[in-house]
């Protein structure tokens, strides 16, 4: 099994958007900046204006690093592990097919039970059904190579549950 990287993002992230995105960011944090510069120590800062100057450069930060990559949320399956950043504030965590006790599909959601106990929910959502069922697919394969249970959902959607 080779490497397969699968977005679970529902928008593009292509390189043109992830450099308009940065460059949007640098524009929204040098006009929040300037902003601040020209309205302290004048009547018109305020507390609604400083609300404002603040959001702008908070909206500029995030478009930054959001335009470098560092919230990408992507799933990786390598042959004997899975590496997972599914929240865009948190790192990536690595899943070694040893570590795995089972791993449970339902309509929207991976579930890879931990023989430490641990339970990691991976959520995949509705924008993009087809790569929800290719990510679920991949998943199934890498469960079979690596002799993990694999549970869920029944073939024909019915319900029941199957085990590999």
């Amino acid at each position: 099994m080779e490497s397969l990287r699968f977005n679970l993002d529902p928008g593009e992230n292509d390189r043109t958007s992830r450099i308009l995105k940065a460059l949007f960011g640098v524009v929204c944090m040098a006009a929040a900046v300037t902003t601040g510069i020209m309205m302290t120590g004048s009547d018109k800062m305020t507390t609604n204006s400083f609300i404002a100057i603040a959001f702008i450069g908070l909206v500029g930060i995030w478009l930054l690093i959001s335009g470098l990559g560092l919230t990408e949320r992507y799933l990786v399956l390598q042959v004997d592990k899975i590496v997972l950043r599914d929240r865009a504030y948190a790192p990536a965590r690595t899943i070694s097919a040893s570590d795995l006790r089972k791993v449970m599909f339902s309509q929207l959601k991976i579930t890879f039970m931990l023989k430490s106990e641990e339970v990691i929910s991976l959520r995949l959502g509705t924008f993009y059904s087809e790569s929800s069922v290719r990510i679920m697919e991949a998943i199934e394969k890498f469960c079979a190579s690596n002799s993990v249970l694999a549970e869920g959902l029944a073939p024909d959607g019915e319900g029941a549950g199957h085990e590999n």
